[in-house]
């Protein structure tokens, strides 16, 4: 089978479109790529494969590997082996639980999201078949096979008349990919919204307001600057990749650039210019700061994974909460001792929970769309 037809399965896969042929194929490689392994992949454990490695695209096949790696340099993390994915926690060993106590257990989230219109009217993305969902001012919005959202200009002197607003907005257990009507692609977390024109045609800027998280690769345009309109700031960008991240329950408001330049506006501050791998943060009552950073890490989401460095209980369980559309209910003092990790974001919340109780931190137990936390 070629490489190619193999690369479009997983990336429906990841998206959650694969009809029941279309998965059988892909499990079909999956399986005789494995069978030099020595060990026997179970259901559960090639669901996981399948998903992780269309998290990952573009893919190169590994065998599964099942080992428990020792310390790993000074920080002395514990890396576990588990299928293709992989995970690496601290403290200094891992200890044998008793797995995560479920009455249901929660699947992971999914392209879901919903389209307000400049009249008003709201569109279930998620609900919507493929083609032509609306038409407005000259702007055309399709829904493609692959699950994006597309917005073109189908009449230029109309579309620039009069600016119509539009807001594309994702629920926890949600996100989405959006291509702007100048070509900007724009990825949204669970939990965020956008809010834009139809159409840029006759605008100075090209202004959107984010709230939530979203990673954005802008179309290059000298004399129209891209700006992101946040809490307490403005990013301004002419063509660049970036992550902006301003969830309310967050400890800062994080601006990462991936490629290009972009200029931060602080109200009541000096404007920030980052470089490639620079990130600012904005805190509550503390001048802004730039720090070197692991730009990875900030995107891990948009990769399909989740990425813990050196977080602790509350910090990972915010993350948890929001992809997984859970409640999290702590029950007594939880230890704030840190972990670090790499996991799948499209496996249920079980998994996640399994690996973070083997450290001897923590016990979860699920209830429904409640997980309630304990010290071990």
């Amino acid at each position: 089978m070629e490489e190619k037809q193999i690369t479009e399965l997983l990336e429906k896969y990841k998206n959650g479109l694969l009809d029941d042929r279309e998965k059988a194929i892909l499990e079909s490689w999956y399986l005789q790529q494995a069978d030099n392994s020595p060990h026997e992949i179970s259901d559960d454990d090639l669901n996981h494969n399948l998903e992780y490695i269309a998290a990952g695209l573009p893919l190169k096949y590994q065998k599964p590997e099942y080992q428990l790696w020792k310390r790993v340099g000074s920080a002395a993390a514990i890396l576990l082996m588990a299928g293709l994915g992989y995970y690496f926690f601290r403290p200094e060993q891992l200890t044998i639980t008793t797995p995560v106590v479920k009455m249901q257990d929660v699947s992971p989230g999914a392209n879901k999201a919903v389209l307000t219109l400049g009249n008003g009217k709201k569109i279930s993305i998620t609900d919507a078949k493929d083609g032509e969902l609306a038409s407005q001012a000259g702007i055309s919005i399709k829904k493609t096979a692959d699950g994006q959202l597309v917005y073109s200009v189908d009449d230029v002197d109309n579309a620039g008349k009069n600016p119509v607003f539009n807001t594309i907005e994702t629920p926890r257990g949600g996100q989405y990919q959006i291509v702007l009507p100048d070509g900007t692609k724009v990825w949204l977390n669970a939990a965020s919204s956008l809010k834009f024109p139809a159409s840029f045609s006759g605008l100075a800027s090209r202004k959107v307001e984010l709230n939530g998280e979203a990673y954005l690769e802008v179309a290059k345009d000298k004399t129209h600057p891209f700006i992101v309109k946040t809490p307490q700031q403005e990013v301004e960008v002419l063509g660049t990749h970036f992550n902006v991240n301003t969830y309310s329950d967050e400890d800062a408001i994080k601006t990462t650039l991936l490629e290009g330049a972009v200029l931060v506006h602080l109200e009541g501050q000096k404007d920030i210019r980052l470089v490639p791998g620079q990130q600012s943060a904005i805190r509550k009552a503390s001048p802004a700061t730039v720090s070197v950073v692991d730009v990875n890490e900030a995107i891990a989401w948009k990769k399909g994974n989740f990425e813990f460095n050196n977080e602790n209980v509350y910090q990972i369980m915010r993350k948890v909460a929001r992809w997984y559309d859970v409640q999290v209910i702590y029950e007594g003092e939880i230890p704030l001792s840190t972990m670090e990790g790499t996991m799948s974001r499209f496996q249920n919340v079980s998994k996640i929970l399994d690996i973070m109780q083997s450290t001897g931190l923590v016990k979860f137990r699920i209830e429904g769309r409640k997980i309630y936390v304990s010290k071990i």
